[in-house]
C-alpha cells in the first residue's frame, strides 16, 4: 500500500504542487488583507493584533488549516468575516489533495489489477 501512495503522489506531483501553491498563495493574500484590516487593539494586551506580517501570516496558515490555535484572533467584525470566509475556503483547499491521492490511488489499483 505505501509503494502504490508513493506511485500516486510521483504521478500526480504536478496537481499537488499547484494546490500547495494555491494554499501558499492563498495564506499570504488573506494575512495581507487581514493584517490591513485588523487594526483593533486587543483589550487583553492592550497590543494590536497583529504585530507584524508574520503574525498575520501564522493567523492565515493556522485559519487555513482548521487548526485555530485561539492565540490569534479578530476582535472587529470585518476580521471576524475575513476569518469565515477563509476558514471555509481553507476547508476546500485542504480537502483537494486528498481527493487527488485517493482518485490516484484508485486508478493505480485498477491498472495494477488490469495488468496482472
Amino acid at each position: 500500500p505505501l509503494e502504490i501512495i508513493v506511485a500516486v503522489v510521483r504521478r500526480q506531483s504536478r496537481v499537488l504542487m499547484t494546490v500547495f501553491s494555491l494554499a501558499i498563495f492563498y495564506i499570504f493574500i488573506t494575512a495581507l488583507i487581514m493584517f490591513n484590516a485588523e487594526e483593533d487593539i486587543n483589550p487583553e494586551t492592550g497590543e494590536y493584533l497583529f504585530r507584524d506580517f508574520f503574525d498575520a501570516f501564522y493567523w492565515a496558515a493556522c485559519t487555513l488549516t482548521t487548526v485555530g490555535y485561539g492565540d490569534l484572533y479578530p476582535i472587529s467584525n470585518i476580521g471576524r468575516v475575513i476569518s469565515i470566509i477563509s476558514a471555509m475556503v481553507g476547508i476546500a483547499i485542504i480537502a483537494l489533495p486528498s481527493g487527488i491521492v485517493t482518485a490516484g490511488y484508485m486508478d493505480e489499483l485498477k491498472s495494477r489489477k488490469e495488468g496482472t
